[in-house]
Protein backbone atom coordinates (compact mmCIF):
# COMPACT_ATOMS: atom_id res chain seq x y z
CA UNK A 1 0.00 0.00 0.00
CA UNK A 2 1.49 3.12 -0.81
CA UNK A 3 1.49 6.06 1.73
CA UNK A 4 -1.12 8.88 1.22
CA UNK A 5 -0.71 11.83 3.09
CA UNK A 6 -2.15 12.51 6.28
CA UNK A 7 -4.70 14.90 6.01
CA UNK A 8 -6.18 13.12 3.01
CA UNK A 9 -6.66 9.65 5.18
CA UNK A 10 -7.66 11.73 7.86
CA UNK A 11 -10.55 12.93 5.19
CA UNK A 12 -11.24 9.53 4.24
CA UNK A 13 -11.63 8.43 7.49
CA UNK A 14 -14.20 11.24 8.65
CA UNK A 15 -16.37 10.12 5.78
CA UNK A 16 -15.83 6.09 6.61
CA UNK A 17 -16.72 7.30 9.83
CA UNK A 18 -19.87 8.82 8.84
CA UNK A 19 -20.85 5.95 6.71
CA UNK A 20 -20.29 3.93 9.73
CA UNK A 21 -23.08 5.74 11.63
CA UNK A 22 -25.78 6.20 8.87
CA UNK A 23 -28.04 3.38 9.19
CA UNK A 24 -29.23 3.99 5.83
CA UNK A 25 -25.86 4.05 3.71
CA UNK A 26 -25.81 2.52 0.50
CA UNK A 27 -24.49 -0.98 -0.78
CA UNK A 28 -21.83 -0.20 -2.48
CA UNK A 29 -20.86 3.05 -0.62
CA UNK A 30 -17.23 2.41 0.20
CA UNK A 31 -16.59 1.79 -3.46
CA UNK A 32 -17.94 4.70 -4.57
CA UNK A 33 -16.14 6.92 -1.91
CA UNK A 34 -12.93 5.40 -3.21
CA UNK A 35 -13.99 6.23 -6.88
CA UNK A 36 -14.77 9.79 -5.75
CA UNK A 37 -11.11 10.14 -3.91
CA UNK A 38 -9.03 7.93 -6.66
CA UNK A 39 -7.60 5.38 -3.92
CA UNK A 40 -7.80 2.03 -4.77
CA UNK A 41 -10.85 -0.18 -3.17
CA UNK A 42 -8.75 -2.36 -1.09
CA UNK A 43 -6.95 0.46 0.47
CA UNK A 44 -10.03 2.30 1.63
CA UNK A 45 -11.20 -1.26 2.94
CA UNK A 46 -8.23 -1.47 5.21
CA UNK A 47 -8.67 2.09 6.52
CA UNK A 48 -12.67 1.21 7.10
CA UNK A 49 -11.40 -1.96 8.91
CA UNK A 50 -8.81 0.04 10.58
CA UNK A 51 -11.73 2.12 11.93
CA UNK A 52 -14.16 -0.67 13.13
CA UNK A 53 -11.06 -2.16 14.96
CA UNK A 54 -10.44 1.44 16.67
CA UNK A 55 -14.30 1.71 17.56
CA UNK A 56 -14.55 -2.09 19.31
CA UNK A 57 -11.17 -0.89 21.71
CA UNK A 58 -13.22 2.23 22.23
CA UNK A 59 -16.66 0.24 22.97
CA UNK A 60 -16.88 -3.32 22.96
CA UNK A 61 -20.21 -3.71 23.92
CA UNK A 62 -21.27 -1.90 20.32
CA UNK A 63 -20.24 -3.91 18.15
CA UNK A 64 -20.54 -7.55 20.18
CA UNK A 65 -23.78 -9.68 21.00
CA UNK A 66 -24.92 -9.57 24.10
CA UNK A 67 -24.20 -13.06 24.93
CA UNK A 68 -20.66 -12.52 24.64
CA UNK A 69 -20.49 -9.41 27.00
CA UNK A 70 -18.05 -9.87 29.40
CA UNK A 71 -19.95 -9.66 33.08
CA UNK A 72 -18.54 -6.20 34.42
CA UNK A 73 -20.28 -5.23 30.81
CA UNK A 74 -23.58 -6.55 32.09
CA UNK A 75 -23.25 -4.93 34.97
CA UNK A 76 -22.68 -1.48 33.91
CA UNK A 77 -25.57 -1.69 31.08
CA UNK A 78 -28.08 -1.98 34.38
CA UNK A 79 -26.48 0.66 36.00
CA UNK A 80 -27.33 2.90 32.98
CA UNK A 81 -30.31 1.61 32.46
CA UNK A 82 -31.83 1.64 35.87
CA UNK A 83 -32.95 5.46 35.50
CA UNK A 84 -33.96 5.50 32.50
CA UNK A 85 -37.39 6.22 31.27
CA UNK A 86 -39.29 3.34 28.53
CA UNK A 87 -38.14 6.05 25.58
CA UNK A 88 -34.42 6.28 26.60
CA UNK A 89 -34.22 2.24 27.68
CA UNK A 90 -35.62 1.86 23.99
CA UNK A 91 -33.10 3.54 22.84
CA UNK A 92 -30.46 2.01 24.51
CA UNK A 93 -31.60 -1.11 23.89
CA UNK A 94 -31.63 -1.08 20.24
CA UNK A 95 -28.18 1.12 19.82
CA UNK A 96 -26.30 -1.73 21.93
CA UNK A 97 -28.18 -4.50 20.52
CA UNK A 98 -29.94 -5.90 23.93
CA UNK A 99 -33.05 -7.20 24.07
CA UNK A 100 -35.65 -6.40 26.69
CA UNK A 101 -35.13 -9.74 28.34
CA UNK A 102 -31.69 -9.95 28.40
CA UNK A 103 -31.41 -6.86 30.55
CA UNK A 104 -34.33 -7.96 32.36
CA UNK A 105 -32.13 -11.03 33.37
CA UNK A 106 -29.20 -9.28 33.75
CA UNK A 107 -31.61 -7.12 36.50
CA UNK A 108 -32.11 -10.27 38.06
CA UNK A 109 -28.79 -12.25 38.59
CA UNK A 110 -27.39 -8.58 39.64
CA UNK A 111 -29.38 -8.56 42.32
CA UNK A 112 -28.72 -12.00 43.61
CA UNK A 113 -24.93 -11.73 42.88
CA UNK A 114 -24.29 -11.53 46.31
CA UNK A 115 -27.09 -14.30 48.04
CA UNK A 116 -25.28 -16.87 49.53
CA UNK A 117 -28.40 -18.69 51.15
CA UNK A 118 -30.31 -18.88 47.91
CA UNK A 119 -31.52 -21.71 45.76
CA UNK A 120 -28.52 -21.42 42.80
CA UNK A 121 -26.20 -21.82 45.50
CA UNK A 122 -27.24 -25.20 46.87
CA UNK A 123 -27.62 -26.31 43.43
CA UNK A 124 -24.58 -25.60 42.55
CA UNK A 125 -23.09 -27.22 45.44
CA UNK A 126 -25.34 -30.60 44.98
CA UNK A 127 -24.21 -30.66 41.36
CA UNK A 128 -20.55 -30.25 42.58
CA UNK A 129 -20.46 -32.90 44.63
CA UNK A 130 -22.21 -35.36 42.52
CA UNK A 131 -19.29 -34.47 40.03
CA UNK A 132 -17.04 -34.81 42.46
CA UNK A 133 -18.68 -38.37 42.99
CA UNK A 134 -18.82 -39.34 39.33
CA UNK A 135 -14.77 -37.83 38.99
CA UNK A 136 -13.79 -40.35 41.65
CA UNK A 137 -16.00 -43.04 40.29
CA UNK A 138 -14.32 -42.89 37.09
CA UNK A 139 -10.79 -42.14 38.09
CA UNK A 140 -11.06 -45.56 40.13
CA UNK A 141 -12.32 -47.49 36.65
CA UNK A 142 -9.53 -45.79 34.84
CA UNK A 143 -6.98 -47.28 37.31
CA UNK A 144 -8.81 -50.70 37.27
CA UNK A 145 -8.44 -50.77 33.50
CA UNK A 146 -4.87 -49.89 33.22
CA UNK A 147 -3.82 -52.35 35.81
CA UNK A 148 -5.75 -54.87 33.43
CA UNK A 149 -3.87 -53.84 30.87
CA UNK A 150 -0.86 -53.84 32.68
CA UNK A 151 -1.31 -57.11 33.38
CA UNK A 152 -2.95 -58.69 29.94
CA UNK A 153 0.64 -56.80 28.45
CA UNK A 154 3.10 -58.54 30.93
CA UNK A 155 1.70 -61.86 29.86
CA UNK A 156 2.11 -61.42 26.58
CA UNK A 157 5.34 -60.72 26.92
CA UNK A 158 6.03 -63.76 28.95
CA UNK A 159 3.75 -66.14 26.03
CA UNK A 160 6.35 -64.28 23.48
CA UNK A 161 9.91 -64.93 25.26
CA UNK A 162 9.12 -68.48 26.15
CA UNK A 163 10.13 -71.18 24.56
CA UNK A 164 7.70 -72.32 21.92
CA UNK A 165 4.77 -75.05 22.34
CA UNK A 166 6.61 -78.56 20.73
CA UNK A 167 3.41 -80.22 21.10
CA UNK A 168 3.43 -81.89 17.71
CA UNK A 169 6.69 -82.22 16.61
CA UNK A 170 8.98 -86.10 17.32
CA UNK A 171 12.59 -86.37 18.55
CA UNK A 172 14.98 -87.25 15.82
CA UNK A 173 16.25 -90.17 17.42
CA UNK A 174 12.27 -92.53 17.58
CA UNK A 175 12.46 -95.55 15.92
CA UNK A 176 10.74 -95.25 12.93
CA UNK A 177 12.97 -92.44 12.28
CA UNK A 178 16.03 -94.46 13.00
CA UNK A 179 17.82 -95.69 9.49
CA UNK A 180 17.49 -99.96 9.39
CA UNK A 181 21.34 -100.13 10.25
CA UNK A 182 20.85 -99.03 13.68
CA UNK A 183 18.42 -101.90 14.35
Amino acid sequence: MKPYPKDQKEAVVKRLRELLSDPNAPRGAIADLAKQVQIPKTTIYIWNRELKDQIDRQDPTKRTPASLWSSEAKFQAVLATATMSELQLGEYLRTKGILKEELNDWRITCSKANDKTGEAVSKYRSALASEKVRSKKFESELNRKEKALAETYTLLELLRKSPGDLSGTKRSNDLPFRSPTCK
